[in-house]
């Protein structure tokens, strides 16, 4: 999907409501900009309730460190 647009005075773009239904950019929503070379790219930032429950599946072992045995102290 290709659309043009037109930078205003204050470099504001409008976002085509089509890409941003397709990405989930709605009122409030946080994006992130990257140079690419000559390119610009426009990603939106996942909230961090996106990340919830996606290691749930997953075998993270033992996580927790070997414990080291009580010192003496004198």
């Amino acid at each position: 999907m290709r659309v043009d647009a037109i930078v205003s005075s204050k470099g504001q773009v409008t976002l085509p409501a089509a890409m941003r239904a397709k990405l989930g950019i709605q009122p409030g929503s946080r994006i992130g900009f990257e140079v690419r070379g000559n390119e610009l790219v426009i990603k939106p930032e996942l909230p961090m309730s996106a990340y919830y429950g996606m290691l749930k599946d997953y075998d993270l072992g033992d996580t927790e460190p070997p414990k080291e045995a009580d010192r003496r102290f004198e």
